[in-house]
């Protein structure tokens, strides 16, 4: 059962990686934070990653019962959620540089007050696709881990703290790195994960789809 939960991470953290993608959030935060000292980047960076473990786990631990408040069910929200992620992932894949401006903050969020909330943790760090995902995650530990639920659940939430906090030391460097790999290093990179984030969308909807119909179908 522990190799389980081992796997259960790196199956959340590569998750969460690819949706979150810090790779594409570096080169946006160059941008938003041309200018600043080293120690006011430092300051947005982790501001905008505390906000982001915030938001992503109040909808972890709370997102489900405010699901089923509202009366939709966990079968249906996977597929809607897979449904977007699909979207994400054909963008990344077939137009990169539409990922990029789908993120591009506007004029109004260019004061540095903002920028850490708005746009770097929301939308681009605690984005929709983040939270659906995050939320998957945790209801797929829950139903895999019957009598260690609360453990799987944790090597989620765990994952996700690696994630963001890898995403620091991204930003940190952000200049270098966009400088590395060029306009094309980042499309090869957003292309690769768009076509991992598209698979792994299409195994959401149709296991969407066979608990919420075919069992329904089946059992009927």
């Amino acid at each position: 059962m522990e190799q389980g939960l081992i796997a259960k991470f790196f199956e959340s953290f590569v998750t969460l990686f690819i949706v979150i993608d810090p790779i594409l959030v570096a080169p946006l935060f160059a941008a938003l934070t041309h200018g600043s000292t080293q120690k006011e980047r430092t300051s947005v960076a982790v501001q905008a990653t505390l906000i982001s473990v915030g938001v992503l786990v109040f909808f972890a631990l709370l997102g489900p019962a405010m699901l089923h408040h509202l009366g939709i069910e966990l079968a249906s929200f996977r597929a809607a959620g897979g449904l977007l992620l699909f979207l994400i992932g054909f963008r990344m894949f077939f137009n990169p540089d539409d990922e990029v401006d789908a993120k591009r903050p506007g004029p109004k969020a260019s004061a540095r007050d903002n920028v850490a909330f708005f746009p770097l943790a929301l939308p681009m760090l605690a984005g929709p696709g983040a939270i659906a995902t995050v939320m998957l995650l945790m209801n797929d530990a829950k139903v895999q881990f019957e009598g260690e639920a609360l453990a799987a659940q944790g090597m989620v939430l765990a994952a996700l703290a690696l994630v963001l906090i890898i995403g620091i030391p991204v930003m940190m460097s952000s200049g270098s790195i966009a400088k590395a790999l060029g306009r094309t290093g980042m499309n090869m990179i957003s292309r690769l994960l768009g076509m991992l984030l598209m698979a792994l969308a299409t195994q959401y909807v149709f296991d969407g789809i066979r608990v919420g119909i075919l069992e329904r179908v089946g059992n009927g």
